[in-house]
């Protein structure tokens, strides 16, 4: 039996999975590069804790909980701290969108090109090419994503659900006292969670399938690519988004196991813990974090399978057939009655 009939029987999250793992260097790569991004927010908070600290504490004191007595006499001081760092981690969650859109280039050179070596820097050359071109498709995204947001959360879901299906009055929208009980006002806070997390869900699985099909493609419109993307979605919902499914649970799972390992080793922390544990607790969040990185891999190995299956060739040639050509570079088709051909294939 043929290696291609042998992965067709494999599941296509777990070939994806096992794709990723068998790039450690890239997604250690980016799991490291997004470590430099939470290390300045961290820096900032162990600057202000050792001023707070100083010596006026025993050491250890406050390991577990800082308690009342400090909450109040550093009031101030936390309030700054928490206000800084909250405006620090905005622009730092916008160079983490970018981040992705960049490390999402990288990933699909890698999963799309067939020659072997070199995968690292393949990935970040690869990240350049496309990182114009995905840029555009995040602004669509988050485009789409302010718009549901404005229908699940403002005027449309007000007048629409409150004011018809639950007779809420105009001026009451945002407290909802005029509803029988404090469970209903939770229950209709949980479905617009739960319709914008579906929505969020949807619209990356979108963004993710439309960046592969500009790969695929080597195409420049990402409108296009979304609007193609979500026609290929809806045709074939089942066999687009389970990979993408069963990879989000593999996460979960991974994260959840590392929580009530966390809850269990956290739940002791007294003035007497070890730097041991400490060290733990920080190693046991670090791979969790690095997990997150793995499976973002393999969702990009799972939308190249399923593309390769269900998006329709261009007229143009195929950018990653069979050649060869420096990373980001030119590609030279291997042709049939080609020597050289003969010798790679050999």
């Amino acid at each position: 039996m043929s290696i291609e009939n042998q992965n067709s029987k494999i599941p296509i999250f777990a070939r994806a999975l096992n794709g990723a793992i068998g790039r450690t260097a890239v997604w250690v790569s980016c799991w490291l590069l997004f470590e430099v991004l939470a290390l300045t927010v961290a820096l900032g908070w162990l600057d202000w804790m050792t001023s707070a600290l100083g010596h006026s504490y025993a050491p250890g004191a406050l390991l577990s909980d800082l308690g009342a007595n400090f909450r109040i006499d550093h009031g101030a001081g936390l309030s700054a701290t928490s206000g800084y760092a909250a405006e620090l981690g905005a622009m730092l969650a916008f160079l983490a969108m970018v981040f992705g859109v960049f490390t999402g280039g990288g990933w699909l050179q890698v999963v799309l090109e067939r020659t072997e070596g070199r995968s690292v820097r393949r990935f970040f050359s690869g990240s350049a090419r496309f990182f114009w071109r995905f840029s555009r498709l995040m602004f669509v995204q988050m485009f789409v994503l302010a718009f549901f947001g404005w229908v699940i959360y403002e005027t449309p879901w007000n007048e629409l659900v409150l004011g018809r299906f639950f007779e809420v009055p105009e001026g009451d929208y945002s407290s909802l006292e005029s509803l029988d009980s404090e469970a209903v006002v939770r229950r209709i806070g949980w479905a617009q969670d739960g319709l914008f997390a579906l929505v969020f869900a949807v619209v990356s699985a979108v963004s993710l399938y439309a960046r592969t099909r500009l790969a695929l493609h080597d195409t420049n419109s990402a409108l296009w690519a979304a609007l193609c993307t979500t026609a290929t979605i809806i045709r074939n919902p089942v066999r687009t988004l389970r990979p993408l499914a069963l990879i989000f649970l593999v996460d979960l799972a991974v994260v959840y196991c590392c929580g009530q390992v966390l809850s269990s080793f956290e739940g002791g922390l007294n003035a007497e813990t070890g730097l041991a544990t400490i060290a733990i607790i920080f190693g046991i969040g670090r791979v969790a974090v690095a997990a997150r990185h793995l499976t973002r891999g393999a969702r990009y190995y799972a939308a190249a399978y399923v593309s390769r299956d269900l998006v329709r060739p261009i007229s143009k040639p195929d950018p990653w057939k069979e050649s060869i050509g420096g990373p980001g570079g030119p590609r030279y088709p291997l042709g049939e009655d080609d020597e050289f051909a003969a010798m790679v294939r050999g």
